[in-house]
């Protein structure tokens, strides 16, 4: 029987240049996302963030891809809900737009806690009931 602390040696090792490819892609989905924010917040118009836009969402985009290559339980580990909550926040501006500073916050704090959850939380699978990965 393993410690909490020990690790399987059966978990998939990731390849150094797959968290380089995700420190670059988080970087700037962060500084994208600031900028968004801080449009958002600053009522500035919506086709001066219209390309800051399109850099949150494809490295959002590639963050997804890059955790689901990383482990298939992503979408249902606590991990993944609180990224899909995320992207849901971001998705209501399309049909609320008068929430759009409330949303912009919801998500910039939901993706904070999702990333620095506890790996008890963030590997939770709700379909299995317990930690995977």
């Amino acid at each position: 029987m393993k410690n909490a602390g020990q690790q399987e040696t059966s978990k998939k090792k990731r390849a150094g240049w797959a968290r380089g490819v995700d420190i670059a892609l988080r970087s700037v989905h962060i500084g994208a996302a600031g900028i968004l924010l801080g449009g958002v917040v600053f009522n500035q118009p919506l086709d001066t963030l219209h390309s800051w836009a399109w850099w949150a969402v494809l490295t959002g985009l590639g963050l997804v891809a890059t955790e689901v290559h990383h482990s298939w339980r992503w979408p249902y580990q606590g991990r993944g809900v609180m990224a899909l909550l995320h992207i849901g926040c971001v998705a209501v501006l399309h049909v609320g737009p008068q929430y759009g500073v409330q949303m912009m916050w919801a998500a910039l704090l939901i993706g904070a806690v999702g990333s620095h959850m506890p790996r008890k939380f963030r590997h939770w699978s709700f379909r299995d009931g317990k930690v995977m990965d």
